[in-house]
């Protein structure tokens, strides 16, 4: 016997296996695999929707008119938000290069805006926004339509080997 041999530990065995199923079974429970697909891919394109606000809600509200998990979409909404923060600037300098007309944000404007205050920042916070969602509107759906495309097969091909192996 070499020391190098599979061993499954006690804890894994009787703590982590169970719960690591069961969380499949709840995450996974009613759901189509078209549906567990859309579940996914909506959870990460409004994951890294351009707002800091509203996620959660436009997720909820999407989840109970479209029946959706509302346990899996917003779990992805809260793990991409790490990427949300990191695509924030991406999305707001995609926004103003396609929308150059009105005020122009310079960078020491951005650094200022902690300075002048919420009523003077506003507006331009709002212009900001605006660019950036829909730089978002541009790339994300596209890149959502795709990963959803490639997804809904992945996942009726797990669906059907989960299926030969739990039937007897």
């Amino acid at each position: 016997m070499s020391g190098f041999e599979h061993t499954v530990s006690p804890l894994r065995q009787r703590i982590l296996e169970p719960l690591t199923q069961r969380c499949r079974m709840i995450a996974t429970s009613g759901l189509a695999p078209r549906k567990l697909a859309q579940t996914l891919c909506i959870g990460g394109a409004l994951g890294v929707l351009p707002l800091i606000w509203g996620t959660s809600l436009i997720c909820f509200w999407l989840a109970h008119r479209f029946r959706l998990n509302h346990l899996v979409l917003q779990s992805v909404n809260y793990l991409l938000y790490p990427v949300q923060l990191a695509l924030l600037i991406p999305f707001c300098k995609l926004g103003l290069l396609l929308i150059p007309w009105r005020p122009t944000v310079l960078p020491v404007q951005l650094s200022n805006l902690t300075q002048t205050g919420f009523s003077s920042a506003f507006p331009l916070l709002l212009w900001l926004t605006f660019k950036a969602l829909l730089a978002w509107l541009i790339t994300v759906p596209v890149l959502t339509l795709t990963v959803y495309l490639m997804l809904l097969g992945t996942v009726i091909k797990w669906r059907e080997t989960s299926m030969t192996c739990s039937d007897p």
